[in-house]
């Protein structure tokens, strides 16, 4: 089936349950975020939802080992979610080191769950509040 159409609205309020059903049942899940162009408004029928999950630790070194396993919390929204699992401390370190991939990430962030004080600590970690 070819979807025509994005609710935007639909899709970041199915983000957001699952969201908030991910940080209830993991305990290392401190906030999670979307970005990307559905956070920007920019979004097209065949956009994926890129999401941030900030992480307290994790037993998995590389964020990229990480991926099934919080791609699996979204697997019944309506469209396909790229999840990015950091912990708190990677991503200060790539903010020590100017990623700008971050940086770009923090500038439209839309908080979906968790302790919303992550994403000001972030910014001010950035230098910018």
């Amino acid at each position: 089936m070819r979807i025509a159409f994005l609710n935007r609205d639909r899709a970041i309020a199915e983000l957001r349950d699952a969201a908030q059903r991910l940080v209830a049942r993991d305990a290392r899940v401190l906030a999670v975020g979307l970005f990307g162009s559905l956070a920007r408004g920019q979004a097209l029928p065949s956009s994926d939802a890129d999401v941030l999950i900030v992480l307290r630790e994790h037993p998995q070194p590389r964020w990229f080992d990480r991926i099934a396993e919080y791609a699996e919390a979204f697997a019944a929204t309506s469209l396909p979610v790229e999840p990015f699992a950091y912990t708190q401390d990677e991503l200060k370190q790539m903010l020590a080191t100017r990623v700008g991939f971050l940086q770009t990430i923090l500038r439209e962030v839309m908080p979906l769950s968790g302790d919303d004080r992550i994403w000001s600590e972030l910014k001010a970690d950035q230098g910018e509040s």
